[in-house]
């Protein structure tokens, strides 16, 4: 399979989780449980940059 392709559905995936991560935070009563939720979704938004720039950089060439 072409890499290009397993990193845009992974990049897909992710922004799922993302979202899906998202929804459950703004539902969450618990302070410490937002925050929690916040922390993964930066780590995610840091996983897409990466695969963003590596995608692009790609393209580049």
């Amino acid at each position: 399979m072409n890499e290009n392709l397993i990193l845009t559905y992974n990049l897909a995936s992710l922004k799922m989780i993302r979202g899906s991560l998202h929804v459950f935070a703004m539902e969450a009563e618990d302070e410490l449980a937002q925050m929690k939720y916040h922390e993964s979704m930066m780590k995610i938004d840091e996983i897409i940059h990466t695969i963003d720039m590596a995608l692009k950089n790609r393209n580049l060439r």
